[in-house]
């Protein structure tokens, strides 16, 4: 008795494992971009309505931007018109200036950027082309400039902002759509404290 069901539990196993395996090779897999590089000085280009056209047709491949002396200064990648995969800028200096990833011509995932000497600009965090999670900025000196949380493009949590010597510009945070602590804004100003009477 216990052999017959454990001989049925191993057959309905192996059923199960083929029909997985079966729905898993009828995923389609995204197309692939094709290996056409297109310089963005070429006469033709043209954005509408959110999608990139080359001399009336969308454009799928990857714009670059090469200069005359031969150094990239952008090379991302398009799908049917649409920003597919990573993109990336440099400075004339030739450092690695932004990496941001598109998916349907929505920002997704982890986007960073760098100042000229290195040090980091930025790094958001995406989905659906609206901020998802942390987002820290930071001056040219090192030092933070903003640190902040999303949730669907909203603020949510703690969120705080710097002046460029290090002292703390904001500091609050976001519960329920209400902001608590110092935002460094002033809600009441009374408008006659701000003009200037003369006789």
């Amino acid at each position: 008795m216990a052999s017959r069901a454990l001989l049925r539990n191993s057959v309905l196993c192996w059923l199960l494992l083929v029909l997985l395996v079966a729905c898993q090779s009828e995923k389609q897999t995204p197309p692939a971009i094709p290996a056409r590089y297109v310089n963005s000085d070429v006469p033709g280009w043209q954005q509408r309505a959110g999608s990139l056209w080359l001399t009336d047709t969308l454009f799928s491949g990857w714009q670059v931007h090469i200069t005359p002396s031969g150094d990239t200064l952008f090379c991302g990648s398009f799908l049917a018109g649409k920003a597919d995969g990573v993109h990336r800028q440099w400075y004339a200096s030739g450092r690695l200036r932004e990496e941001r990833h598109y998916h349907n011509g929505w920002q997704e995932g982890e986007q960073r950027g760098w100042h000229e000497s290195g040090k980091p600009a930025f790094v958001y965090q995406f989905k659906n082309d609206v901020y998802e999670g942390s987002r820290t900025e930071w001056y040219a000196n090192g030092k933070p400039a903003l640190a902040g949380n999303y949730h669907e493009g909203q603020e949510v949590g703690l969120q705080r902002q710097w002046f460029d010597n290090g002292t703390l510009k904001v500091n609050y945070e976001v519960r329920n759509g209400r902001h608590y602590g110092f935002t460094g804004v002033k809600n009441c100003v009374n408008v006659w404290d701000s003009i200037t009477v003369t006789h």
